[in-house]
């Protein structure tokens, strides 16, 4: 089985477009795979110490609460900024103790999350590589009985936006057949899986469209421990600013009374969910591209 083990150095790939433009007179931005903490920056310790010490632009701090759904690139900073960000995470990072390695263009992502907060993106960003290295590789075996129901999978086709799509087929999914852990690494599987298929096309956006086709939905299928883990854990968490958007398809009246649950825990990230009807989601699609799901079987 074709495994997802992390690399040496653990990278979230960011959009094609949205690569930072950092000065490079300033600090040079090679990403690295390897090699202590004190060399995974190719700048001098003066530059980079004068680079750390250096207070950001109080425009570009952080707001205490972070915006959902507002795509990470529109936090970019001026590259003076974004050099000098990422100079002060690294130096936070570096002075952690066991800290997993991290290429630049994931730190520059995270700092765009925490829109230039250097303090907060080196918080969260620590917090992610900890949690990925302690979860370990994540092969097809380890998640087979997961992957067996079809319930959840990337979709092979990215969406006219330039999106990697992970399609819910959500009658396929039991709650009493499935095991909690093997569905959370499934998750996390299926969006670092997201997150190569738009490194590799020179189309991908860096976000994620999810699509859940709710037609024949039921108790059985409610699982809110998962939908928690996914929306609050990984995305939120872990892989901020992925998720753009959650397009429930026909969602039927025996869904409201689990939204009216799973609304107010969720919170603020509820208002990335909207409710659609299938040519709504259809259109998303360039011609022969759309999830078979929303084209065949009954009433399609």
């Amino acid at each position: 089985m074709a495994t997802s083990a992390p690399a040496a150095t653990l990278r979230v790939p960011p959009p094609r477009h949205a690569r930072p433009a950092i000065a490079r007179p300033t600090v040079r931005v090679q990403a690295r795979s390897g090699g202590s903490p004190a060399t995974r920056v190719g700048a001098s310790p003066a530059t980079r110490s004068r680079l750390a010490s250096r207070p950001l632009p109080r425009s570009v701090i952080a707001r205490a609460e972070e915006t959902v759904g507002d795509k990470v690139v529109n936090a970019s900073g001026s590259a003076e900024e974004e050099a000098a960000g990422l100079a002060a995470v690294r130096a936070a990072l570096d002075k952690s103790e066991g800290c997993p390695p991290v290429d630049d263009e994931t730190v520059v992502w995270f700092l765009r999350d925490r829109r230039m907060d250097a303090a907060a993106a080196a918080e969260k960003l620590e917090q992610f590589l900890r949690w990925r290295r302690d979860l370990g590789p994540i092969s097809e075996s380890d998640i087979e009985q997961s992957l067996r129901t079809n319930a959840a999978y990337v979709h092979p086709h990215l969406d006219k936006e330039g999106r990697a799509v992970i399609v819910v087929e959500i009658q396929k999914h039991i709650l009493k057949d499935r095991d909690l852990a093997a569905a959370q690494k499934h998750a996390v599987w299926a969006v670092e899986k997201c997150l190569t298929m738009m490194e590799e096309d020179a189309r991908g956006s860096g976000g994620i469209y999810a699509v859940w086709d709710m037609r024949g939905f039921s108790g059985a299928n409610a699982d809110l421990d998962l939908a928690k883990f996914c929306i609050l854990d990984v995305f939120r968490k872990y892989y901020p600013k992925r998720l753009e958007q959650v397009a429930a398809v026909d969602s039927p009246w025996a869904f409201k009374p689990i939204w009216a649950i799973l609304k107010p825990i969720i919170g603020k990230y509820s208002s990335v969910v909207k409710f659609c009807k299938v040519q709504d989601v259809l259109d998303n699609f360039n011609e022969g591209e759309a999830p078979a799901c929303l084209t065949q079987g009954e009433g399609r």
